[in-house]
């Protein structure tokens, strides 16, 4: 019997690839979701932010979903994701994580429509259409895990480099917590700026994505010292 290997999606003909089966363009931003016989996708203004394929709706597609996999608790009950696209995490945690409840914040009704009629499964979130760094300030839940994956333009919203933002974020965290970011920095110094911020959250690791602008960012809860003897 010939096995052969997962068809790996190419980001680089996303654009053109496969059949369009949504078109939008609102205020200068275009939605599309494309689909061919292995995967379904969306794009915002052309770039992906989903991927889904057909034989494994679970399943992390993209390159920094795929590292970011790896850096995951082994447990958690309440998962908060700021930024929605196609719900990539959402499904994957929701097997990963049996029982566990997510929430998930985006400004954009209609990648919230999308994600419901294109790309949800069994998992069933709680969604917010709101700005998510306005929803997180009135935010009194803690959470095991925070995902944040928002982008502005051509780069991360400015909230994310301001020291208000990590300080709401420490206070949503359980003691166990822990704080992903997908950054696209447009310079070395945003992204030296959110490494400094995330210290308020526990300690702080990061990656590039090869081949990307995409940094990871993460933390790693605080080592109590260890008590002197004599």
């Amino acid at each position: 019997m010939n096995v052969f290997p997962a068809v790996e999606f190419d980001v680089t003909t996303a654009n053109e690839a496969g059949t369009l089966i949504y078109w939008q363009r609102k205020e200068e931003q275009s939605l599309e979701v494309r689909e061919d016989s292995v995967f379904r996708w969306l794009l915002l203004d052309g770039v992906v932010q989903s991927v889904l394929r057909h034989t494994a709706p679970d399943e992390l597609c993209l390159p920094h979903q795929q590292i970011l996999q790896a850096l995951l608790p082994a447990h958690a009950e309440q998962v908060l994701h700021l930024g929605l696209g196609g719900g990539d995490f959402l499904r994957w945690l929701h097997h990963r994580y049996p029982g566990v409840q997510q929430t998930a914040i985006d400004l954009n009704q209609q990648v919230i429509h999308l994600y419901q009629r294109f790309f949800q499964q069994a998992e069933q979130p709680q969604l917010h259409t709101q700005d998510a760094f306005v929803w997180l300030s009135n935010a009194r839940q803690q959470y095991d895990l925070i995902l944040i994956d928002l982008f502005s333009d051509d780069g991360s919203p400015a909230p994310l480099f301001q020291a208000e933002t990590y300080q709401q974020l420490q206070k949503n965290m359980t003691a166990e917590g822990k704080v992903i970011v997908n950054l696209l920095p447009r310079t070395e110094q945003e992204w030296q700026r959110v490494q400094q911020l995330l210290a308020h959250c526990g300690e702080v690791r990061s990656v590039q994505i090869a081949g990307y602008r995409n940094y990871l960012l993460w933390t790693e809860p605080k080592q109590s010292p260890r008590p002197v003897t004599t």
